[in-house]
């Protein structure tokens, strides 16, 4: 009987050990910090000690345990903070990046529930001279939502991969009554390919009760009929519609990829609508050594933008970079030069040279 009870225990402890064995959770992170110098924030030139330039910083856990039959549970709690403060970024929220739980299957795709960027992020950041140079180099007032933007009250399906072609939907549950993006009803599709060196994606957002800051983000005077001053004037139109497609090739070391993005806001009776061109070219001269430089022009009414920025990165190990940028906006038909995430210029130019170090753990 003492035989048999040990064998039984030890049997439980195995069977206790294959379960655990099969359920993981990965804490992951990125620190980006550095100095910027801008040649024009209000009228005056700065120096700043600016964070989450070339990636947003951020501290996560995500995890998956294995159901059978090719199912899994997964899950992703991500924050955002600033590392010069430590204060929480996104409004304060403590997983203000992600946090969602969803199911994994190999066949079937996958389906999410909580708060998530949408596809605007998801598919066509990789096409973007941003994805590269950082924050500073997104289009203007980053009105097409591809740097990163959230999505609350979520359900998200994503597809298996079918010889290269997936495709995502999303649907966001009205959410005014949350503390940071407070929208309306919202959707977001995208699909996109990928065979070898070529990629192509497209992506869809709409969204209702949209709030947007033109007179600070955009550098204009005028939005919609309404006079905004350049200032930090919230406008809230009742919809917001942006789309884009972007491709990519990649040739060994070398690769090329452009974007376009339309924008349409609607408010009442007025609408408006901001085209971007974004095109960019990498190369990694050396495997320790990216060089990365793009272009992007934004129009909306009389108003114009052309933006210029390179970045010289180099790789002290897998998780570990130092960098160097560069950034030029320059403004025409009465807007103010205005690099994403800066105060907008005095004038109708901003340039911004930043120094960085990345880590991710």
């Amino acid at each position: 009987m003492k035989w048999k009870a040990l064998g039984g225990a030890l049997g439980l402890m195995a069977a206790a050990a294959a379960a655990h064995a099969q359920s993981t959770v990965t804490l992951y992170g990125v620190i980006d910090d550095g100095l910027t110098y801008v040649s024009n924030q209000g009228g005056h030139y700065a120096y700043r000690m600016d964070d989450s330039i070339s990636q947003g910083d951020r501290f996560g856990f995500r995890g998956s345990e294995d159901l059978g039959a090719g199912l899994k549970a997964i899950f992703n709690l991500e924050g955002g903070f600033n590392p010069n403060t430590g204060a929480s970024r996104q409004g304060g929220l403590e997983f203000g990046r992600q946090a969602w739980v969803g199911l994994q299957h190999d066949s079937y795709g996958t389906i999410k529930f909580g708060r998530t960027f949408d596809q605007m992020t998801v598919t066509l950041l990789q096409y973007h001279s941003g994805y590269y140079s950082g924050i500073y180099a997104f289009d203007t007032g980053d009105h097409d939502r591809i740097s990163g933007n959230w999505l609350n009250n979520a359900v998200t399906y994503v597809s298996p991969n079918l010889r290269g072609l997936h495709f995502s939907a999303q649907y966001s549950f009205n959410s005014l009554s949350a503390p940071s993006n407070n929208y309306g009803v919202a959707y977001s599709l995208s699909a996109a390919y990928e065979h070898g060196p070529f990629s192509i994606g497209a992506a869809t957002t709409s969204i209702h009760n949209y709030t947007v800051t033109p007179g600070s983000s955009f550098g204009v005077n005028s939005f919609l009929g309404t006079t905004v001053a350049f200032s930090s004037k919230a406008v809230v139109v009742d919809r917001y519609r942006t789309a884009g497609i972007g491709t990519s090739y990649t040739f060994g070391s070398f690769g090329l990829s452009g974007l376009y993005a339309n924008t349409r806001y609607e408010s009442g009776a007025n609408s408006t609508t901001m085209q971007s061109f974004n095109a960019v070219a990498h190369a990694y001269v050396r495997p320790d050594l990216l060089l990365a430089g793009g272009y992007g022009y934004s129009k909306m009414s009389s108003y114009k933008w052309n933006e210029f920025n390179v970045v010289l990165d180099y790789l002290l190990s897998k998780r570990t970079d130092v960098y160097i940028s560069a950034n030029y906006d320059k403004a025409n038909g009465g807007a103010r030069g205005e690099l994403v995430t800066l105060p907008i210029s005095g004038n109708d130019k901003q340039l911004a040279l930043r120094l960085g170090m990345r880590h991710k753990f």
